[in-house]
């Protein structure tokens, strides 16, 4: 992983809890046992898997939990990618999306360099 500032670190962590508390919001909305329930559960467990790798907390994860975070990162990626795609750089939206995409490539840096280590 590239190294990162404090600075970018910072907005990471803050993006990772904003994205999870929305994302806990949204639980209730569906049934429990349904792929949205069961996408959006994993997303959160993906978040906060990067978001202590990201914070450096030391807490272990096991292979399987890093890997199983991947994808979920890398899904709000392409979805947020795609959906920014749609402005103009100068839009409010485009710049809007923007940090969040940053932050979700730190975070899967992050994911893959544990893995690295894990190996």
């Amino acid at each position: 992983m590239t190294a990162i500032t404090d600075e970018q670190r910072n907005e990471a962590l803050k993006i990772y809890a904003t994205t999870i508390k929305n994302c806990q919001k949204m639980r209730p909305k569906f049934a429990p046992g349904t792929s949205q329930a069961s996408l959006l559960t994993n997303r959160i467990k993906a978040l906060q898997v990067v978001e202590s790798i990201v914070r450096n907390s030391g807490e272990y994860f096991s292979r399987d939990q890093l890997t199983t975070s991947v994808a979920p990162i890398k899904s709000i990626i392409h979805k947020t990618s795609v959906a920014r795609g749609k402005y103009a750089p100068d839009q409010p939206v485009y710049k809007r999306f923007t940090p969040m995409i940053n932050a979700m490539e730190i975070g899967l840096a992050a994911l893959a360099q544990r893995l690295n280590q894990e190996a």
